[in-house]
């Protein structure tokens, strides 16, 4: 099932929402405002689980913050519309995992729409971090922070089978993994998309070896896979990309 009229509905809302706030930036508080009241509502009535709420919230401030530093205007309505998608899956999910806790393909639209919260977040921050100068200790917490939530979160609406504390030591862990990723990534010429993806692709490769353990698919080929892909998606994206000199 991909269609349910009112997770359309909301979803259209949110398009709305974002696509308000690029005509006008200066009542974004307000417009973003209600439309979280109205969000906290269609949750409630279409998930019936708060952790959602919390995860499309992440979802739409990191778009937010990502907004600004898209240079062109039709690549930043582009940027909402997919969003706006990436927003409708989740909400599904939230729909779907209701009807049935267990179902994979929702689980697979959370995670996906947890990755595209990070991303949003990675590449905001520490575009921003470029612009103004600030420690690079405080982009560093505000990579932990971003990730411990959406980590904590997505191993929630997975239902990993694991306690609190567990819970709690491994979205710490990969809090821990990203921070330090982006402190490398400091000394290193490239901008913040790059930077961004990169910092994504860390995240994915131990957020899935950590999940397949958990339900009990890990395999020592999975693990080789997710080396190779992290070894080999980040060494074509540095070769591919622009370097910038170091002042």
């Amino acid at each position: 099932m991909i269609w349910e009229f009112g997770v359309f509905f909301l979803s259209l809302l949110n398009l709305a929402a974002l696509w308000l706030v690029f005509d006008y930036p200066g009542r974004a508080f307000w417009i973003e405002g209600i439309f979280a009241v109205v969000l906290l509502i269609g949750v409630r009535l279409i998930a019936k689980n708060f952790r959602f709420f919390f995860l499309l919230i992440l979802l739409i401030l990191g778009a937010l913050l990502l907004l600004p530093l898209i240079d062109s205007p039709a690549q930043a309505k582009a940027f909402i519309v997919l969003v706006s998608g990436v927003f409708y899956l989740a909400v599904l999910a939230g729909y779907r995992l209701r009807k049935y806790d267990k179902d994979q393909t929702a689980k697979a639209m959370v995670n996906l729409a947890a990755l595209v919260a990070l991303f949003c977040w990675y590449t905001s921050v520490y575009g921003w971090y470029l612009n103004i100068e600030v420690s690079v200790w405080y982009i560093m917490a505000a990579f932990a922070v971003i990730t411990f939530l959406v980590s904590y979160m997505s191993i929630m609406i997975n239902k990993l089978e694991i306690n609190r504390s567990q819970r709690i030591l491994y979205s710490v862990y990969l809090a821990y993994l990203v921070a330090v990723a982006i402190w490398i990534q400091n000394f290193w010429p490239f901008g913040y998309l790059t930077t961004g993806v990169i910092t994504l692709i860390i995240y994915y490769a131990s957020w899935d070896i950590i999940r397949n353990y958990f339900i009990g698919s890990l395999t020592v080929r999975k693990i080789v896979f997710n080396l190779v892909f992290l070894a080999g998606t980040a060494s074509i994206l540095l070769l591919s990309t622009k370097w910038y000199p170091v002042i």
